[in-house]
């Protein structure tokens, strides 16, 4: 078969790309070269400098693409194939995953890690479905798998939790790992219709075309399950974690939210069934010891939270740690160069590890998933929806629910109500709808 390849103009790549005596050229190939590959493209020149002064010089050898007449907006990236079998002979040193979904990066991958070839990856939806397989793959072969950029790339943190057992004994993590739905939420805060401000987002990269991913929660998600594997060492099915998305929240929503003290975000949460099974004699396969509870979906948060803070594009994670207590992570979530940088620095690391990942190699064991007991942040609305509060109050104390506390306005009625089970807080708000009132419940995280 014929191999479709070509070159994209670059001024001074040749400079960039290791020219120059005394320099370590670490060989590249690139899977992808959407916004996040032409954005690595573009850094490794603009980084050049910096690396010669450091003794390294990075070579974009060849990139992988479905359309290499396609017109780019990086400098030159070698040979450009579209053929798989072409792309796979080059001699890398590490090779970067810029691809979306599952396959064929998963394929790849596994095909590239099988030769000994370290790979870089970004993709969440592959971490997620085949991150286990893939380190299994790379522990045989030798090699390693990097997966910094895949969660928060602008906050490199993950290989911290993934060298170190100790700091990662973790008991319970919550955090905004969405920037563009974060971002969406940000702007409706202020006003914007949710339309307005998800165009918005597109406009300055945050959000793809297809945004479905990021406002529904799925790409949250996705990254929690690749969290739980690092911080909890668990093995996790995406399906079966809760996910809901930002459809439907409105400035009015927000505004309830800071009435009661707080904020609704964009959250992912997970923590041990069991709190610190193990420290209660626990053994490590013990179902009490490997069950997870976890959401990924809206909750308001008071404002002593530090994730109340956040805002705009930015992400963060709050660690709960038995050994380091309360770790909180922040900064920039969403956008090609900020993955990019994250990815070049895993690049680097990998091709000089003289390890070969051995260190990050860590058991995981498969478990269940439940999604936990709560507080809840209901908005009630309808007509005259503020002068029916003892209807409201009444429903509430026959589900056995206690409201901490409600804001009445002309509006509507916004209450947070202690941690429950989700079935009992449903059969609230249709008993609400019986009565003309429609209850928009999320959940609450009180510290």
């Amino acid at each position: 078969m014929d191999v479709a390849m070509a070159t994209v103009s670059s001024p001074g790549a040749d400079r960039a790309l290791g020219a120059g005596r005394g320099l370590r050229v670490i060989h590249v190939g690139v899977l992808g070269l959407g916004n996040v590959g032409q954005a690595v493209v573009r850094a490794a020149a603009a980084s050049a400098d910096v690396l010669r002064r450091r003794g390294l010089a990075l070579s974009i050898d060849s990139a992988l693409v479905r359309d290499v007449t396609k017109p780019r907006r990086c400098p030159r990236a070698g040979r450009l194939t579209s053929n798989v079998e072409a792309f796979m002979r080059g001699r890398f040193d590490v090779v970067i995953d810029a691809l979306p979904g599952r396959e064929p990066a998963a394929a790849i991958a596994g095909r590239l890690l099988g030769k000994g070839i370290p790979v870089v990856s970004a993709n969440k939806v592959l971490i997620a479905a085949d991150g286990r397989r893939l380190r299994r793959l790379a522990a045989r072969a030798g090699t390693s798998l990097r997966i910094e950029a895949a969660v928060m790339a602008g906050v490199p943190f993950v290989g911290a939790f993934e060298r170190r057992p100790l700091a990662a004994h973790v008991t319970r993590v919550a955090g905004i790992l969405n920037g563009t739905s974060h971002f969406i939420l940000s702007r409706i805060a202020a006003g914007a219709p949710f339309d307005v401000a998800l165009a918005e987002a597109q406009a300055l990269g945050y959000a793809e075309p297809n945004p479905d991913a990021d406002v529904s929660g799925r790409d949250a998600r996705e990254k929690l399950v690749v969290l739980a594997d690092v911080l909890f060492g668990c093995a996790v099915r995406s399906a079966s974690i809760v996910a809901e998305g930002i459809a439907g929240i409105t400035p009015d929503a927000l505004a309830s939210a800071a009435s009661l003290g707080g904020a609704l975000k964009p959250i992912v949460f997970a923590a041990r069934a069991a709190a610190c099974a193990q420290e209660d004699g626990l053994p490590a396969s013990s179902t009490a010891a490997r069950a997870l509870t976890a959401f990924a979906a809206p909750a308001w948060v008071p404002a002593s939270h530090p994730l109340a803070a956040i805002t705009g594009r930015d992400n963060a994670v709050v660690i709960d740690s038995r050994f380091s207590g309360r770790l909180v992570f922040a900064g920039p979530g969403a956008g090609p160069d900020v993955t990019a940088a994250t990815l070049l620095d895993d690049a680097i690391e990998a091709a000089g590890d003289e390890t070969k990942g051995e260190s990050r190699i860590r058991t995981s064991h498969s478990v269940s998933v439940r999604a936990p007991e709560t507080g809840w942040f209901v908005r009630i609305t309808g007509e005259r929806a503020p002068v029916k509060t003892a209807f409201v109050d009444l429903q509430i104390r026959a589900a056995d629910l206690t409201v901490e506390k409600h804001r009445a306005d002309s509006r509507g009625i916004s209450l947070l109500i202690s941690p429950a089970a989700a079935d009992r807080v449903r059969a609230v708000r249709s008993a609400l709808a019986a009565q003309g009132l429609t209850a928009r419940v999320w959940r609450a995280l009180h510290d």
